[in-house]
């Protein structure tokens, strides 16, 4: 068996005894508080659309820094994670906090 989703690990290369926990966040947004001393362990993959070009990786730092772009307009999610425009709408549409603002972020 391969890796669950590319650019995961095989599950029998891991440490016996390593603590993991994978959270497939699909469609959702929302926060997950962190513990100060497990920041460090924090990551995610951001796949492209198809397979179009490699998954960019984040870590903690470039995630809390990138946080506030999610809140930002279609335009702007467009521009700095090169999305589709449908793509781009589909995440303020989907967040509940810009969704509130109708039309004026999408």
């Amino acid at each position: 068996m391969g890796a669950l989703q590319p650019g995961l690990p095989l599950l029998t290369m891991l440490p016996r005894n390593w603590h993991l926990t994978i959270i497939d966040l699909k469609d959702c947004f929302f926060t997950i508080p962190l513990q100060e001393q497990d920041t460090c362990r924090f990551a995610f993959t951001l796949p492209s659309t198809n397979k179009e070009r490699p998954a960019q990786r984040f870590e903690w730092i470039a995630a809390q820094a990138s946080h506030a772009m999610f809140h930002q307009n279609a335009k702007t999610l467009r521009r700095v994670f090169g999305l589709s425009w449908s793509d781009a709408q589909g995440i303020v549409k989907a967040c509940d906090i810009c969704s509130r603002h109708s039309g004026s972020l999408g």
